[in-house]
């Protein structure tokens, strides 16, 4: 079943030829084309109002989105109905009929009416009222995290376009930044259930080719430091990870406390970093002793998902998060990076949090954020042979290879359940950052980075043929295959 969430459109997929039916959206003062997708349509509409356009009329309901205010349908289009005969034969006055748009890639991009705009100045917040206004948007609320940022909806009505309405504001010049919500399928993982065993940890196949974690557990457990699971939510009762959740939790749909599990994934990638060791009951985690940060996002069907991952990953930092775990695609927008530049540079007191993101399933370019900059540890997903993943993505930002192909880990209701894909990979790395900071809690994010990245295993068949700051690199496994044994006995002491 496909999954779907809220994003900005993705210029890493974006190299469209751009047909006569296309558009466009700001990042950074550029435009980024977009190519409409001419057999779909959306239909927003008050959650109140359940909105249905006929079938009779070539329309086929394919997929429903809902938040606290919208209810979004999505319907393909008979081959004789084009997109403006959609939208002229359905004219009520609370029904919102946008067309949907294309990556590269063949991911569908849903425009779901969210605008985020950030202001210049605190004292421009009068302009907004007015462009709002004027453009028929309800300003939904100012960011809690970052002050200068806002979230708009626009008017439930045929016109209101939001991607043409963000664009409109951008080019007026009184805002720092513009840009449409788009929904789409994010998480990064993919199902593939084979032996029930943990091979990641200790690789009795295949000598030498996993990560040298029993070595690695005489010096450091995670013991003291708090892993942020950023994510479908964590199942905080799950017998094998309850005695390592952290008190405080958050849920970014609601911005409330306490998180809320919204799947399996999250449940999945926590294990793999905390789940509890030596309690006779299920798996062992990279970090058994390392506390275990819930932070919520729907991350499928869901609306507004890079402004609230943006408020989750602001609110771990916030609330003393160490380590910050993130298996899901995103998209470039000034909203998310701004939250993770404050992780990495204001988290821990200044030292910065350690922000690791799964590299991305498409076996092409490293998926958004983690083609974001060198402060993000971008992991691809290793099998058990020491192959790359046929699907995992790499390029110039690839950090290390970690274990991601069949990897069995917790779900929610005490269960356990195998899963393969970038998402498995990236909490390996998580969990080996707590392990480094539990040996020394005073080291810098940078110095975390190049502890792990100096202390590999150059395993698979293509050269390390490229000096990096931290050595030989390629850009299929980075640095090469995490190995915690030579990562933790080469940690200087506090």
């Amino acid at each position: 079943m496909k999954k779907f969430i809220t994003f900005m459109v993705a210029t890493f997929c974006l190299s469209l030829s751009i047909s006569a039916d296309s558009g466009y959206y700001y990042y950074h003062d550029a435009k980024i084309q977009l190519s409409e997708d001419a057999s779909r349509i959306v239909a927003i509409a008050p959650k109140s109002q359940n909105v249905s356009l006929s079938v009779s009329n070539g329309f086929t309901l394919v997929n429903t989105i809902s938040d606290t205010r919208s209810l979004i349908k999505v319907y393909e289009l008979s081959s004789s109905t084009t997109i403006k005969r959609a939208i002229e034969e359905n004219t009520s006055t609370s029904v919102n009929i946008q067309p949907c748009y294309k990556t590269e890639c063949g991911q569908e991009l849903i425009p779901n009416g969210y605008i985020n705009v950030k202001l210049k100045s605190a004292s421009d917040y009068s302009a907004l009222q007015t462009i709002a206004q004027q453009k028929g948007c309800e300003i939904i609320e100012q960011n809690p995290f970052m002050p200068l940022w806002y979230n708009l909806r626009v008017k439930d009505a045929p016109g209101y376009d939001s991607v043409d309405i963000a664009n409109s504001i951008y080019e007026t010049g009184k805002f720092a930044s513009a840009f449409p919500s788009f929904s789409f399928d994010a998480i990064e993982i993919s199902y593939d259930p084979n032996v029930y065993e943990q091979w990641g940890l200790y690789n009795s196949q295949y000598e030498g080719l996993d990560i040298s974690l029993s070595q690695a557990w005489s010096y450091a457990t995670g013991r003291g430091i708090k892993v942020a699971v950023v994510d479908q939510g964590i199942d905080i009762n799950h017998q094998d990870l309850r005695d390592n959740i952290y008190p405080l939790s958050y849920d970014t749909e609601t911005h409330t406390s306490p998180s809320q599990v919204y799947g399996t994934h999250g449940t999945h990638c926590a294990g793999i970093v905390a789940a509890v060791r030596n309690n006779g009951i299920q798996v062992a985690g990279v970090a058994p002793d390392a506390k275990l940060m819930s932070v919520s996002n729907r991350i499928s069907l869901s609306t507004n998902y890079e402004y609230n991952l943006a408020n989750g990953i602001n609110w771990a930092w916030e609330n003393g998060a160490d380590v910050i775990s993130c298996s899901w695609r995103c998209s470039e927008n000034p909203l998310l990076e701004e939250a993770i530049d404050n992780a990495v540079t204001k988290g821990r007191e200044g030292k910065g949090c350690v922000f690791v993101k799964s590299a991305g399933n498409t076996g092409k370019a490293i998926s958004y954020p983690g083609d974001y900059s060198e402060d993000v540890l971008a992991v691809a997903n290793m099998t058990i042979n020491g192959d790359l993943s046929s699907d995992s993505s790499y390029g110039p930002n690839l950090f290390v290879a970690a274990p991601g192909t069949n990897i069995l880990s917790t779900i929610p209701n005490n269960q356990i359940e195998m899963k393969s894909g970038t998402s498995m990979a990236c909490p390996h790395v998580a969990g080996l950052a707590a392990l480094i900071l539990e040996r020394n809690p005073s080291l810098t994010a940078k110095e975390v980075r190049e502890i792990i990245a100096k202390n590999t295993k150059k395993v698979g068949n293509l050269p390390y043929d490229t000096n990096k700051a931290y050595g030989s690199w390629n850009e299929r496994y980075g640095y090469g295959l995490i190995d915690a044994y030579n990562a933790i006995i080469n940690t200087p002491r506090k």
